[in-house]
């Protein structure tokens, strides 16, 4: 056996493992980095991994943290915006209702070819010196005190890694959190089945409706957008990818699930007939290029960063639920944190403090992120909660989060200490929303669809956040006070809307914030 020292041992060289490596390489050049794979490189362009949209944090830091922005402008799409569809109507489909954007907010998203991007991470970090083990089989792995060995075979050789940090970024194998017992419970159930086909799926074909058409700005170009059709504890994602290729996704709380009696492709094709027959006519004579079925998808993690010199990101540590498409905004928050950690470390500054208050700050971002989904699956073919859910999700997401990560913010203690009392408040505020969903959530309605278009780039406080994140020196004390201000005022307006007489006035504080976007809610 082939005995090998290194700073940093990766296991896993996904878009986790290998985005954690070229950012530590972009702070500290001098640390030596092996990653250990199973897959051979270069892998298949249009490989079968969930995660294929991002969106502004995520984006953001592979971009702009990470310097990729020239990459992804020329080898992946521009996502536009998030849509969702709500209705089963056998006709045209502007008669269904549609939630989304009339033109695109500034900060730019991306559906991503994983394929395509993990190729070139791979490329990239070889030219960088970085020593990356593919078609490896893990053996052992021994933790200590900034000391640890991991052990595999490739080719017939055995190797031994020893490492003052190993990382485990290799998924749902769950490497250190299963040896560490580390797994916790979310209390969310969710449930997916995912494929995709060798034809690229244009949703704005699927009418000919002219005024349809027009509520785009640019129009033809929602088949970019992550499109989702919508129903009582489900939905279904529709995502293009730069091959040509779409990935599509049903996603299912246990009772849609055991409803839908989907169990193979069959079933789905059967399902989606009775349910979304255009989408089943886009899917029709098309190749499959895989077909895979994920149930009880949401774990939580005990413990994410130690300071004996262990860390976990991606999958290989939590995963709370794919709507939003959060993977890649976890990905960016854990790398951060364990970027800062192992700099640290590395300049022989004690970091034990670091690593409780880096995991605190990651279960608090999980734990608001996980409220999003728990108990609201029964709601998401209701237009009119997900259309309010959407709004305040959104400044939440833009006003709290997006704000943290796009200023650095959340790898500066000093900052963090500062401002958590009004993290706090911003947390209240949430928990409150989010339980008023949830009870409208148990009905579990779906509301008959009238065509209705509820446009969200007419929302003045969304125009307003997301144009803050554009600019790179704000204060982040002030501004998020100012957004705090914004999400109280929107707090009552939408608990207004979700009554069951709720009023079609609106005032001039409310047009200030939201516009007359009441009136889509309430058509």
């Amino acid at each position: 056996m082939k005995h090998i020292n290194t700073d940093i041992i990766i296991a896993g060289a996904g878009l986790a493992g290998m985005s954690l490596a070229l950012q530590i390489l972009n702070r500290t050049p001098s640390l030596s980095i092996t990653i250990i794979e199973k897959n051979t490189f270069p892998v298949h362009d249009t490989t079968a991994k969930v995660g294929e949209s991002t969106v502004e944090i995520g984006a953001h830091y592979f971009t702009d943290v990470l310097g990729l922005d020239a990459h992804f402008k020329e080898k992946h799409l521009r996502k536009y915006g998030l849509r969702l569809f709500f209705g089963n109507v056998d006709g045209d489909y502007s008669e269904y209702d549609e939630l989304g954007v009339s033109e695109l907010f500034g900060i730019p998203a991306y559906q991503i070819e994983r394929g395509t991007l993990e190729n070139y991470l791979h490329e990239l970090l070889t030219s960088k010196g970085v020593n990356i083990v593919d078609g490896a089989m893990l053996g052992d792995i021994s933790l200590g005190d900034k000391q640890h060995t991991i052990e595999c075979t490739q080719n017939n050789g055995a190797f031994s890694f020893t490492a003052r940090w190993l990382i485990d970024a290799a998924g749902r194998q769950a490497l250190l959190r299963n040896k560490l017992q580390l797994q916790s419970s979310t209390g969310h159930r969710g449930n997916a089945v995912f494929f995709r086909i060798d034809r690229r799926v244009i949703i704005d074909e699927w009418s000919t409706d002219p005024a349809w058409q027009s509520r785009v700005s640019e129009p033809g170009k929602r088949w970019l957008s992550t499109n989702h059709l919508m129903g009582p504890g489900y939905w279904i994602w529709i995502i293009p990818l730069a091959s040509g290729a779409t990935s599509f996704g049903i996603v299912m709380d246990d009772q849609a699930l055991a409803e839908s009696g989907i169990e193979s492709f069959e079933d789905t094709m059967a399902w989606l007939e009775k349910e979304h027959p255009l989408c089943v006519k886009a899917i029709q004579g098309a190749e499959l290029l895989d077909f895979k079925v994920m149930q009880g998808y949401s774990y939580g993690c005990k413990q994410m960063f130690s300071d004996q010199g262990w860390a976990m990101t991606g999958e290989a540590g939590a995963f709370a639920d794919p709507f939003y498409s959060p993977g890649s905004d976890f990905i960016a928050l854990n790398n951060t944190f364990i970027t800062h950690l192992i700099e640290r470390d590395f300049n022989d500054q004690d970091i034990r403090f670091e690593s409780v208050l880096f995991h605190k700050f990651y279960d608090s971002f999980f734990t608001n992120t996980l409220s999003l989904y728990k108990d609201q699956y029964g709601g998401f073919g209701d237009r009119k909660m997900m259309s309010v859910k959407l709004v305040w999700d959104y400044t939440y997401y833009w006003g709290v989060f997006a704000l943290l990560f796009f200023t650095d913010a959340i790898g500066n203690i000093e900052t963090m200490r500062r401002i958590t009392p009004d993290l706090m408040k911003t947390q209240m505020l949430n928990q409150r929303m989010q339980r008023l969903l949830s009870e409208r959530a148990k009905k579990r309605l779906v509301l008959p669809a009238k065509g209705v278009f509820m446009d969200q780039f007419l929302v003045p406080c969304l125009v307003e956040l997301n144009d803050i994140l554009k600019k790179p020196n704000v204060d982040v004390a002030k501004t998020l006070s100012k957004n705090i201000a914004i999400m109280e005022k929107v707090v009552p307006y939408f608990e207004d809307m979700l009554s069951d007489n709720a009023s079609m006035d609106i005032n001039e504080e409310e047009r200030a914030i939201l516009g007359d976007y009441r009136l889509s809610v309430l058509a």
